[in-house]
C-alpha cells in the first residue's frame, strides 16, 4: 500500500508545468531539460534533413534564374550556387545519417546556414546589381527562427551570425555604390527581420515546450493509470480492456478457489483502534500478496478480512490446484508467530475447492474481476466451517492433488446449501514435492 502511494502520488501532488528559466527558456529542472533536448535531437532529425534537401532544391531552381538575370559573373554565380551551395548541402545531408552526427545536427544547419549567408553576401558584391539583394537572405532569417527546429539560444545564435556575416560581407563591398538611404533600409530590415524572428521563435519555443512538459505529464498519468487497472485486474484482463474488448465473461473448465479468513477478526476489530486494526489487515495482506507472486496464482479480491484467490483463471494462466495447496500451507506459516494487538496468537482459516466456474469484470466504473460458479460458493463454506490454522478441501481437491499432499478425513459436515459433505484438512506436502518447493 505504501508503495503504491508513492508512485500514484499524494493529494498534494502537482500538476503544474515544471518552471523554465526567464532568458534562456531551459528548464530548471535539469532532467526536464536533458529529456526535452534528447526527444528534440531525435524527433526532428527526419525534419532536418527535409530541410536540406528541400533548400537543394531550391538552389538548383534558382539557379537558371542568376545565370539570366544577374549582370555580372552569372555563369560563376549560377555555377557555385547549383554545384558549391548544393554540394555543401549534400555533404550536411550525408553527415546526418553518420551516428556521431545523428545527435549533433544544429551544428549541420550552423554551418549550412553560414555558408549560405556567404554565397548570398559575396552574391551581392560581384553580381553588378544596382542595389544589394536582401530579400532571399531575410527569408533565410526567418526560416532559421521559425522553420528549423533549433533550440532556443542555437537558433538566435545561428541567426544572429548569420546576420553579422551578412552585414559586414555586403556593407563593406556593395553598400559603398547605393545610396545611404538605401543601406540603411536594408539594413533595418533586416534587423526587423531578426527582432520579429526572435519574439516569433521564443513564443514557438515556449509552445514547444509546454507541449512537451503536457505530453511527459500525460504519458505519466497514464502510466499511472495503467499500473492501477494492473494492480486492480488481472494483467490479460487489463490488457484487453485497454484494447477495448468489453466482453470479459468467460467459462473456464477447471479453476480452484482459495478462501482465507483471520480468526475471530470482527470482534477483534470492535475492541481494538482502527489505526491497529488497519495496520495489523495491511501487515498480513501485503505477505499474503508476496505469496501470491511467489506462487503465480491471481488475487481475486478482499472482503473485510477475506483473502479470495484462485488458480486457473483468467484465461491461459498456468497455475493450478497444486499452485493453490503450497500457497494455503505458506499463508498458515505466514501468520505463525503474529501477535494481535491485544498480544493473542493470530489465527487463519483457509478452504479450498475446484471446478467449473464463469469468470469476468464488473462494472463500468469502478472495474471488478470476479468468479461465480459453485466451487466459489463451496470454498467460502470450506472456510466458514473449517478450524483454526488447518486447511479444509473438498473431494475435488483431493482427487487433483493425489499424492502430492496428505489429507486427513474429517468426515461429514453440514454446509449452507449443500447439505452433508465430505471434507478433508490438508496437512502437507509430500517428501518430494516439499523437496521441490
Amino acid at each position: 500500500m505504501k508503495s503504491l502511494h508513492e508512485k500514484l502520488g499524494g493529494e498534494n501532488q502537482s500538476d503544474d508545468l515544471p518552471p523554465l528559466e526567464t532568458v534562456s527558456l531551459n528548464f530548471k529542472d535539469l532532467t526536464w531539460e536533458r529529456n526535452y533536448k534528447a526527444a528534440m535531437r531525435d524527433g526532428n532529425l527526419r525534419q532536418v534533413r527535409t530541410a536540406f534537401i528541400i533548400g537543394i532544391v531550391l538552389n538548383t531552381i534558382i539557379a537558371p534564374q542568376d545565370y539570366f538575370t544577374l549582370p555580372e559573373h552569372s555563369g560563376s554565380i549560377a555555377l557555385i550556387r547549383g554545384l558549391g551551395v548544393n554540394g555543401l548541402f549534400v555533404l550536411l545531408l550525408a553527415l546526418s545519417f553518420v551516428d556521431f552526427w545523428r545527435t549533433r545536427w544544429p551544428a549541420l544547419i550552423f554551418v549550412g546556414a553560414v555558408g549560405y549567408t556567404v554565397f548570398q553576401a559575396l552574391t551581392n558584391v560581384y553580381s553588378g546589381m544596382e542595389r544589394p539583394v536582401d530579400t532571399g537572405f531575410i527569408l533565410m532569417v526567418f526560416i532559421v527562427y521559425a522553420l528549423f527546429p533549433l533550440f532556443y539560444i542555437q537558433a538566435v545564435t545561428t541567426a544572429l551570425a548569420c546576420t553579422a556575416c551578412f552585414l559586414v560581407i555586403t556593407s563593406f563591398a556593395a553598400f559603398g555604390g547605393t545610396g545611404s538611404g538605401a543601406a540603411v533600409t536594408s539594413i533595418m530590415l533586416i534587423i526587423s527581420a531578426n527582432i520579429v524572428g526572435f519574439f516569433a521563435l521564443r513564443r514557438l519555443e515556449l509552445m514547444r515546450r509546454r507541449a512537451f512538459a503536457r505530453s511527459v505529464i500525460i504519458d505519466q498519468e497514464r502510466n499511472k493509470v495503467r499500473e492501477l487497472l494492473d494492480r486492480i485486474l488481472p494483467a490479460t484482463v487489463a490488457q484487453r480492456l485497454r484494447e477495448g474488448n468489453v466482453h470479459n465473461t468467460e467459462r473456464l473448465p477447471d479453476v480452484a478457489v482459495l478462501f482465507a479468513d483471520l480468526q475471530d477478526f470482527t470482534t477483534l476489530a470492535a475492541s481494538c483502534e482502527p489505526e491497529e486494526t488497519l495496520t495489523l489487515l495491511s501487515d498480513v495482506f501485503e505477505k499474503f500478496d508476496e505469496l501470491v507472486l511467489k506462487h503465480g496464482v491471481e488475487k481475486i479480491k478482499t472482503i473485510g478480512d477475506a483473502y479470495m484467490v484462485a488458480a486457473g483463471a483468467p484465461p491461459g494462466a498456468k497455475s493450478g490446484v497444486r499452485d493453490i495447496a503450497a500457497l494455503a500451507c505458506d499463508m498458515v506459516r505466514a501468520v505463525e508467530g503474529m501477535k494481535r494487538p491485544d498480544g493473542a496468537a493470530l489465527g487463519i482459516r483457509i478452504g479450498i475447492s475446484s471446478g467449473p466456474l464463469i469468470a469476468g469484470v464488473v462494472g463500468d466504473s469502478r472495474f471488478l474481476y470476479d468468479l461465480w460458479g459453485d466451487p466459489v460458493n463451496t470454498a467460502s463454506r470450506m472456510e466458514t466451517t473449517g478450524e483454526c490454522g488447518r486447511i479444509q478441501v473438498t473431494h475435488d481437491v483431493v482427487d487433483a492433488l493425489g499424492d502430492n499432499y496428505t489429507f486427513e478425513a474429517r468426515g461429514e459436515i453440514e454446509v449452507k446449501g449443500k447439505g452433508r459433505m465430505q471434507t478433508w484438512w490438508l496437512t502437507s506436502p509430500t517428501n518430494a514435492v516439499a523437496a521441490a518447493e
